[in-house]
């Protein structure tokens, strides 16, 4: 779409060939310990500590009303950078979660007629790629991650944080620049009810198989298929007559 744009305003020779992004994002075969027909939420905090870490807290908040209200069953996983595992121990403390090898386990979701149950997000920092493979809809506070999850055709919801990264005006021209992948809930940082809109938008989408479907298509409109790097040195050294 920035090459017909560009086309449109002159520059003739503009072309798309790949975006180096989509490259390296195979799935490397690592045992996620995922339920079998259970549908798979990622979660991107983001990369930048400290407010990578306020992230997570919010997202384990947004997990707790997810898992209380989805009419669908669920399982979550978070892809977190090496950094912010370290502080897994201190964060469920925080936040009234327990750590236990890796997994941030809240013990007790209410959900109808008084059933609890426990609810698992099982993190990662060496499995980005298998994780976004792997998921049905990511919840994402980053940038390059949304793009790369929007190019595998998957669906995005992206809540805004109180950080001054990860911000609504950010996330708004990440929506424009990404199309309908992402759905951008809240227009401040999030709060109790824009947590509790955000866990109903996930419910819709995880329903919504015509969404999903057009989700696949365009990923492949906005950021092209892997391969890119080669592509676009294949192009250069074409170009100029290597």
């Amino acid at each position: 779409m920035t090459a017909a744009d560009l086309n449109r305003q002159g520059l003739k020779k503009a072309q798309f060939v790949g975006t180096p992004v989509m490259d390296n994002l195979n799935s490397t075969g690592k045992d996620l310990q995922l339920i079998p027909g259970v549908r798979t939420i990622a979660l991107l905090p983001g990369s930048r500590l400290r407010e990578a870490t306020n992230n997570l807290v919010l997202l384990l908040e947004l997990v707790k009303k997810i898992a209380s209200n989805s009419t669908v069953p669920v399982q979550f996983r978070a892809a977190l950078v090496p950094a912010l595992m370290t502080q897994l121990e201190d964060i469920a403390a925080r936040c009234g979660w327990q750590m236990r090898s890796g997994k941030l386990i809240f013990p007790a979701i209410k959900r109808s007629f008084h059933e609890e149950k426990i609810v698992e997000v099982i993190c990662w920092a060496d499995a980005f790629a298998d994780i976004l493979q792997q998921s049905s809809l990511v919840i994402g506070m980053t940038g390059t991650a949304v793009e790369q999850a929007v190019g595998l055709g998957k669906p995005v919801i992206a809540v805004p944080g109180n950080g001054s990264a990860f911000t609504y005006r950010f996330a708004e021209a990440q929506n424009r620049l990404l199309g309908d992948s992402v759905q951008v809930i809240g227009t401040q940082p999030a709060n109790s009810d824009i947590l509790k809109e955000t866990a109903r938008a996930v419910d819709r989408t995880l329903q919504n198989d015509k969404y999903l479907a057009s989700c696949i298509q365009n990923g492949l409109e906005r950021m092209g298929r892997s391969g890119g790097s080669i592509k676009i040195a294949n192009y250069v050294t074409n170009y100029l007559g290597y």
